[in-house]
């Protein structure tokens, strides 16, 4: 009866245990608003950001995200200012001395 009572429990034990897969996200953020200034060059639209732990040498005040909340998969409903936590590489491309960056991956924190 013993051997029954820890097999048991070694059982629950067992079915207990989850594993996380989920990866820890590079950096915390805050979505500031959208950048309405008017103008025909890349300097202005999208989205406003400021990464809180950002490791460039000299950071920004604020990167440029050329996306709007429902293309991150955010509601539109949601009010300014939003912290997430995000997955961000900098642009290469035509954009980079823009302070434009490609996020891969965002999270709403509540």
């Amino acid at each position: 009866m013993k051997l029954l009572a820890i097999i048991f429990c070694l059982g629950l034990l067992f079915a207990s245990c989850k594993k996380n897969n989920e990866t820890p996200y590079q950096s915390n953020g805050v979505l500031t608003g959208y950048d309405l200034r008017m103008c025909p060059s890349p300097l202005c639209g999208g989205l406003l950001i400021t990464i809180k732990n950002d490791t460039a040498k000299n950071p920004p005040s604020y990167y440029h995200i050329n996306s709007s909340l429902a293309q991150l998969g955010i509601n539109e409903n949601t009010r300014f200012p939003i912290n997430v936590n995000l997955n961000y590489k900098k642009d290469t491309g035509i954009f980079a001395t823009y302070n434009y960056i490609i996020v891969t991956k965002i999270k709403v924190v509540k």
